[in-house]
């Protein structure tokens, strides 16, 4: 397992993507497919069913229901995130990708010429990370608290206690409500079949 301390560089990396895409556009979810339902609980604590084409704005949850699934873009990242049944994120004030419960996965479509990717800041309840630009990723949230990150393609960085964990391409990462991390490891053919069911790419 590769570690380092856990110091400013990964706030670094963060905040360079944010600053940098800042001036953009505002940082918000839009809706760019549903199958199924899903609800939303909006920042003024107004809840309603997710539409299509709906641009969520910080502070938003977005929710799906057993046998649904959402496809959002996270802006102004362009990034695409896909969540699973029964899944709910939040878009926190402080710009990050909260996962609550469920599963997501990340990423950003190939850019047009002259335009680059930023890295995405996520946080699942104990476990923050960052993203490399070129990162395709997936987070699960289980109900005992244990939480899975597995990369496509890309790296992770996975903050977990006082240490930095780099996931590279085609590895996953477990860590435990108590912290303790196993991994990075190949992907197991279960975390496969579910990248080749429903990741995005």
């Amino acid at each position: 397992m590769r570690t380092v301390r856990l110091g400013t560089w990964l706030a670094v990396v963060g905040l360079l993507g944010l600053v940098a895409a800042q001036p953009l556009q505002e940082f918000s979810l839009k809706v760019l497919e549903l199958r199924g339902s899903a609800e939303t609980s909006l920042p003024n604590g107004m809840q309603r069913s997710v539409r299509v084409n709906d641009k969520l704005s910080v502070g938003s949850s977005v929710r799906t229901q057993e046998r649904s699934t959402v496809i959002l873009e996270w802006m102004p990242y362009k990034a695409r995130v896909k969540l699973a049944p029964e899944t709910e994120i939040q878009l926190l004030a402080t710009r990050a990708l909260s996962l609550r419960q469920g599963r997501v996965w990340i990423g950003t479509p190939p850019p047009p010429i002259g335009e680059r990717r930023f890295p995405l800041p996520v946080q699942c309840k104990q476990v923050q990370l960052v993203s490399s630009p070129d990162a395709h990723f997936s987070i699960a949230c289980q109900p005992d608290g244990t939480v899975i990150v597995s990369v496509d393609q890309g790296s992770v960085f996975v903050s977990v206690g006082q240490s930095v964990i780099t996931v590279p391409k085609a590895r996953m990462l477990i860590i435990s409500p108590q912290n303790i991390a196993v991994g990075p490891m190949p992907l197991t053919k279960q975390e496969q079949i579910l990248w080749d069911m429903g990741g995005v790419r």
